[in-house]
């Protein structure tokens, strides 16, 4: 009688399967999120490009609002424009009150489902000085 003395290589297939499945969760999540910090990146070019402005500084708390609401809807900021609705993530402040800087700072959560009743819960915060150039 012969005994095999070599050790199994490679993987067996239950591993591959458990590799497989935490594969798609991992793809499914990415997939869910990804939109999402797109949207971000969005944002943070739309403020970005406010804050370049030449003659930004100078104008109301209104106009610059205004601009935000033009961006939006040019870009199709949906999920953005779905909580601008509900309460205001953008803010307007000024710096110090010698100085006439002005920042402008968004503050949101978004909420995404992912399976059953499970969901993530995302928080975005970005400031600019309005008038300077980064």
């Amino acid at each position: 009688m012969k005994i095999n003395r070599e050790k199994q290589v490679g993987m067996s297939f239950l591993s591959w399967m458990v590799v497989i499945a935490l594969s798609i969760l991992v793809f499914s999540a990415a997939v869910k999120i990804g939109p999402k910090y797109l949207e971000y990146n969005g944002v943070r070019s739309m403020m970005d490009n406010i804050a370049m402005e030449p003659e930004i500084k100078q104008q109301s708390a209104t106009y610059v609002y205004k601009k935000l609401d033009k961006y939006m809807d040019i870009n199709g900021m949906a999920d953005l424009q779905r909580i601008a609705q509900k309460k205001r993530p953008f803010k307007l402040s000024l710096m110090k009150k010698g100085n006439n800087r002005k920042r402008l700072s968004v503050q949101y959560e978004v909420r995404v489902p992912w399976v059953g009743n499970l969901s993530y819960l995302i928080d975005f915060k970005y400031a600019v000085i309005l008038g300077e150039k980064e």
